[in-house]
């Protein structure tokens, strides 16, 4: 950020291939390194992590639905988050989580994690599979 500040459109950054849906990676592109900040798109039946039900043992995690829906598993509950709602998660086992979209239209989230070096280790409890099977993707 030479002239202390820096404009970029999604369109300028590649989303990250090894990542369910589609993932752009923000905070590199602005030389940020005190915490995560990604945009994703969920199609239908995609999940946010490829750690399927997980936590992270020094992360906490923050997501915004900019547009659609997603289904947010917790290990008590399940709920829908829409348009402009806002789920925080703490670090360790109590925030464990599955972020998925099992709705027919795209959703469009912003996920923020920090501190930045706290995604790893990261522990995946169960498959999404066995959550949703489970929980049923329409609990709420």
């Amino acid at each position: 950020m030479e002239d202390g500040w820096k404009h970029v459109s999604l369109d300028d950054l590649e989303a990250n291939p090894e990542k369910p849906g589609r993932r752009w990676e923000a905070s590199p592109a602005f030389g940020i390194d005190a915490f995560n900040f990604n945009v994703a798109v969920l199609e239908s039946d995609e999940r946010l992590s490829q750690n399927h039900f997980h936590y992270h043992e020094n992360q906490k995690e923050l997501f915004y639905v900019v547009s659609g829906a997603c289904r947010v598993e917790t290990r008590d509950e399940g709920f829908t988050a829409g348009e402009d709602e806002i789920i925080a998660f703490r670090e360790g086992p109590a925030g464990a989580h599955l972020v998925h979209n099992p709705f027919e239209e795209p959703c469009k989230l912003v996920a923020i994690g920090w501190p930045q070096d706290g995604r790893y280790p990261v522990r995946q409890l169960e498959t999404a599979a066995d959550v949703i099977d489970a929980t049923g993707a329409e609990r709420d």
